[in-house]
């Protein structure tokens, strides 16, 4: 993943066009002229590398804030202004969408997104000014993460938008007049798919030097198509339940199953290893940040998820929604009637993975979330960073790791994985009828969890999995898309809860709980989608603005 790591600045605008002429005349050691840059595929490497810097989102752009939008978390900073959504309030005028990533922004994306495919496309333009003698392989391997980095951006717009305006030409500062239309869903759904198969023809299946880890591969091409497809065959974009759509959707999960190189990672006790092993049999895909540079909350994730009385910030707080549907260790459902003495006793495996709860031990201590306690509002380290629902996120934290000594630290997001892969498997078989096929596959992960097989069919089934999806992905940032794709984005809209735990013995060994409202939440059917920001209708009044925005 080195290559991925290499920074860009001036390069970057010089390519783009937009430095000062005065700039290119003077030449620096420290630049390069657009056409010097084409002709060196070490430079244009770099070039691939900024892409992939920002078409790939991570931690608070690619899970958090998603999941903060939603019956997950709650965001204690509203760093990603998250806020606008869940109080009802995002409209056309309020959404910024910044170049590149920084500290606090909307998830809107719509004008960052569409900047990161202007160079997806100047790459396309003047790639073949490279000399290919010797480098012929190095090219063509970018080509095809090339692809594969547009077609990503093209669906992350998908998610967030609908159709979107299918643009691949290179737009100058002389063009001062745009007039593309919006395409529609599956003609969109058609252009990543083209994306896709274009980089599926060139990129291997692995990389033999470890240096290009991180780099796009087949297995990752057939993640996006796999999720894309599922994406498509859901109720939401299938109202007449089109069978072939999941038929298509299974193919494609299968394709990268069937690539037989990927396996599931850890088990029961070593679960989040998925995620703080880097480059692990079960991740397809990663993007894994260094602990020298800064990376815009991206390698501070230790920091930041981690409770106030441990010097963290508790940026992200699990809504006590999440932490009841964590199942019992026998599979049952927790109920606060059976479990309450001690609602975290005998819970699945999972929910000792994921969330840091009142107890838990944790760093050579246990956590202290009661009334009082190091790590609550009351507490006397840090309480304005004090998670307000009494939880903090547990995965993908490397508890080995002394954030007091070094903020930044390595880490890495998994943009897609294995696990995924079956799940979407599963969903898609089981709306095909094959229930022994799809309950292979979700029981393949139940077992790796520690948690007893399921036998269901039919709905029952179709549940088990939507349920299956909310466990093992929480905080990976599918939540938010798969409530919408099922038709059923206002379960997620629900008021955020938490818990008060106060103490009833002097040793503090003793508790009862409350549950409480944290955050009041309004749900408004327009959030099935995001606004396209006014300012991009104002400039192509062709583009349409989404249903139910002014």
């Amino acid at each position: 993943m080195k290559k991925i790591y290499i920074t860009f600045s001036l390069l970057l605008l010089l390519i783009t066009g937009f430095s000062c002429k005065k700039v290119i005349d003077l030449q620096p050691t420290s630049s390069f002229t657009t056409n010097n840059v084409w002709k060196d595929p070490s430079l244009i490497q770099v070039f691939v590398n900024q892409i992939y810097k920002e078409s790939v989102f991570a931690f608070k752009d690619g899970g958090f804030g998603w999941g903060s939008q939603t019956d997950e978390l709650y965001s204690n900073f509203n760093w990603c202004n998250e806020n606008t959504y869940i109080m009802g309030q995002a409209t056309p005028d309020n959404q910024s969408s910044s170049f590149p990533l920084n500290y606090s922004s909307t998830l809107n994306y719509w004008t960052t997104l569409y900047s990161t495919i202007q160079k997806t496309n100047l790459f396309f333009q003047n790639v073949g000014m490279a000399d290919s003698v010797g480098h012929g392989a190095q090219l063509n391997n970018m080509k095809g993460e090339v692809h594969f980095l547009r077609a990503l951006c093209y669906f992350e717009l998908l998610k967030r938008f609908g159709g979107v305006p299918l643009i691949t030409k290179v737009y100058t500062a002389n063009d001062n007049t745009f007039t593309e239309s919006r395409a529609t869903y599956d003609q969109t759904r058609d252009f990543i798919l083209t994306e896709i198969a274009a980089a599926a023809a060139i990129l291997p299946k692995t990389y033999t030097n470890s240096s290009d880890y991180g780099k796009a591969t087949l297995g990752a091409a057939l993640a996006l198509k796999s999720r894309l497809l599922l994406y498509a065959a859901s109720p939401t974009f299938n109202t007449g339940n089109d069978v072939s759509r999941w038929q298509a959707a299974a193919d494609a999960a299968k394709a990268v199953i069937d690539l037989n190189i990927y396996s599931l990672h850890g088990n029961a006790t070593t679960y989040n290893t998925i995620f703080t092993d880097f480059f692990n049999s079960e991740v397809i895909f990663s993007r894994v940040f260094n602990a020298q540079v800064q990376e815009d909350r991206y390698n501070t994730l230790y920091r930041d998820l981690s409770p106030n009385g441990y010097n963290g910030y508790s940026a992200y707080n699990v809504l006590e929604q999440m932490v009841e549907d964590f199942d019992m260790a026998d599979g049952s459902h927790f109920s606060w009637t059976a479990n309450g003495t001690n609602p975290y006793q005998n819970r699945e495996p999972r929910f000792y993975a994921d969330i840091l709860y009142n107890g838990a031990p944790f760093q050579k201590r246990s956590a202290q979330f009661y009334e009082g306690g190091l790590d609550s509002k009351t507490s006397s380290l840090s309480p304005w960073n004090a998670s307000k629902t009494g939880y903090t996120i547990r995965k993908m934290v490397d508890e080995s790791y002394d954030f007091n000594v070094q903020p930044y630290s390595a880490c890495q997001w998994v943009a897609f994985r294995l696990g995924e892969i079956y799940l979407n498997y599963a969903e898609a078989e089981a709306a095909l009828g094959n229930s022994s096929e799809a309950l292979n596959y979700l029981n393949k992960i139940r077992v790796r969890a520690g948690m007893p097989t399921i036998t269901a069919t039919g709905a029952a089934l179709t549940d088990a999995i939507r349920h299956e999806r909310r466990i093992e992905l929480c905080f990976e940032g599918h939540r938010f898309f798969d409530i919408r794709r099922w038709g059923m984005a206002e379960i997620g809209s629900k008021d955020a809860l938490g818990i008060t735990i106060t103490p009833t013995s002097p040793a503090n060994t003793s508790f009862t709980y409350k549950v409480t409202t944290i955050q009041k939440r309004t749900w408004v059917p327009s959030f099935y989608y995001y606004p396209i920001p006014r300012k991009e209708i104002q400039i192509n009044p062709n583009i349409k603005q989404n249903p139910n925005y002014n």
